[in-house]
């Protein structure tokens, strides 16, 4: 476990030590609240109260313990769908005092079971809704139904500690087994904490999620932080563009957990957008916010959009923008800006940007985004030598590239992120920034969507090829633009059009898989006549 000076002791970081005390205190003081309420496309409706989620839970972990033998501090895997059984066997397991090991339901079996086997976990657990999609893997264990299991009355279940694993997650981008994430009760519990802090969640506020639960933010922002609150938590199953609009009418939400990718999607599919007089914003991470987006919404649909970050290795958030910043603010910060901010360091952690040479970078000087504070993990498990290397000098090094802004309205600095330092070509020498690139891309009329890739060049080191979405825009249009923003060391080789980008459940660009899905497809290049005049602006 890792020591963070400067950050307030742990007693003081609220009132429950982990979410399974707070579990236990709604269960006990309000069982009847609602706490998820879960949407199956067009079907009816479950709703999970506390009371019906605490039964469900314990039943589920006695189940564990009696018939398979869970002990404290076993790895279980679970491959978890956005549906009540899953959420119930996810609490089971922390209940049982073992870890959950969150597994992508939609990952290959080899994948998967690198995860597991890398972590020794002693059962993978199926919900019952999995098997009507697909045959479940023959090694797999059928979670029953809970409403079924008898009663869990009595006290055999194990006391959990603060310090304590509590979840694994394998991280986005890295090999599956390479970099698993451990994640302790009280890393939920910070987080959870200062979730409700910053939002100044209300009980019966209701929040309206899709994100998957086997990633991070879709287990913290929507099963574990309304435990804090009592808020309401309104799960779809996923996200579909004709459907949303419909549950936004129907749930009347506070604020919705989304991606930048989906509320694109909305921007172009909801023609007629009417919010209830409860919505107030959408709370976005994950990928990349642009300002194109981020405007867009504001002006079509008359609400702001939040910006958090954070990492899994931070246990969801590090940084995410005030709710209540004035007009002239959150227009300076996120409007009328090339990059809008991800906010200010929410409560429990510290966030700050570091030169090079290990100094603290003044406002407006470029260095790394480093984190410290009880919401950081505790370790790579199994990896001692990536956690000595991610943890050096005492604060979790992100690899995001990024600078700090002074605001007067807040104690502390705004973050701008500008980019992961793997997301770096070498041009000739020259250090070019595919997130920039994708930025600039992304400011072009008519671009739906982008990404850069970097592959190896004999001549140059590497060459970049930019992968556009785009019916409307021409590929001189597109070389003429770049022209005006890089030099033309750093123009992509290619450009090459798409219909879709890859990416993840959260809006992460899968690079890889962009790489193999180009293929051959040779493009054109992006250099411009010398004459040519620069009419689109960076």
């Amino acid at each position: 476990m890792h020591t963070y000076q400067g950050i307030s002791p742990v007693q003081d970081l609220g009132r429950y030590p982990t979410v399974l005390a707070a579990l236990a205190d709604r269960a006990r003081h309000t069982p009847d609240a609602p706490y998820l309420t879960s949407v199956d496309g067009d079907g009816p409706e479950t709703v999970l109260t506390f009371g019906l989620l605490d039964s469900w839970s314990g039943r589920l972990a006695r189940w564990l313990r009696r018939e398979h033998a869970i002990a404290p501090g076993d790895v279980v895997a679970l491959t978890p769908l956005n549906e009540p059984v899953s959420i119930a066997v996810l609490f089971a397991i922390l209940r049982a005092g073992a870890v959950c090991l969150l597994v992508n339901p939609g990952d290959p079996a080899g994948r998967a079971f690198e995860q597991i086997d890398s972590q020794s976990a002693v059962a993978l657990l199926v919900p019952p809704a999995l098997t009507r999609e697909r045959d479940p893997d023959p090694r797999a264990v059928i979670v029953p139904d809970p409403s079924q299991l008898p009663d869990a009355t009595g006290g055999d279940l194990p006391p959990v500690r603060p310090d304590t694993d509590a979840l694994l997650f394998g991280t986005s981008g890295s090999t599956a087994a390479a970099k698993m994430v451990a994640q302790t009760h009280r890393n939920a519990a910070t987080n959870a904490e200062a979730f409700v802090r910053h939002h100044r969640m209300q009980p019966g506020d209701r929040i309206l999620g899709f994100l998957p639960i086997h990633h991070a933010n879709g287990v913290h922002t929507t099963l574990l932080s309304p435990l804090f609150s009592a808020s309401h938590t309104v799960l779809a199953r996923g996200f579909s563009p004709f459907q949303y609009p419909e549950l936004v009418q129907r749930y009347r939400p506070r604020l919705a957990s989304a991606v930048p990718s989906v509320l694109d999607t909305l921007l172009q599919t909801w023609r007629e957008p009417v919010f209830p007089a409860e919505f107030e914003y959408f709370l976005t991470a994950a990928a990349p916010l642009s300002a194109r987006t981020c405007a867009e919404v504001y002006s079509k649909f008359g609400v702001r959009v939040v910006q958090g970050y954070g990492l899994t290795e931070t246990t969801n958030f590090s940084t995410t923008v005030p709710i209540d910043l004035p007009e002239s603010e959150y227009r300076r910060l996120m409007l009328d800006t090339a990059i809008p901010s991800i906010g200010t360091a929410v409560y429990g952690n510290e966030v700050a940007v570091f030169t090079a040479s290990g100094e603290r970078a003044r406002p407006g000087e470029h260095g790394e985004i480093r984190m410290r504070g009880h919401n950081v993990m505790s370790r790579y498990a199994g990896n001692p030598a990536a956690t000595d290397e991610a943890f050096l000098d005492g604060w979790f090094h992100s690899g995001d590239q990024g600078y700090e802004v002074v605001s007067a309205y807040t104690p502390g600095n705004f973050i701008v992120i500008t980019g992961r330092t793997k997301n770096m070509a070498k041009v000739r020498g020259e250090a070019v920034s595919l997130e920039e690139m994708e930025r600039a891309l992304l400011r072009l009329d008519g671009v739906r969507d982008a990404a850069c890739i970097a592959l190896p060049d004999p001549v140059e080191g590497e060459a970049i090829t930019a992968v556009v979405v785009s019916p409307e825009v021409s590929e001189t249009r597109i070389a003429r633009h770049l022209s005006g923003v890089f030099s033309a060391n750093a123009l992509p080789r290619r450009i090459v059009f798409a219909d879709r980008i890859p990416r993840t459940s959260t809006g992460k660009i899968i690079r890889r898989q962009l790489t193999d899905e180009i293929g051959t497809n040779r493009g054109t290049p992006a250099t411009p006549p010398a004459n040519d005049n620069v009419t689109e602006q960076p």
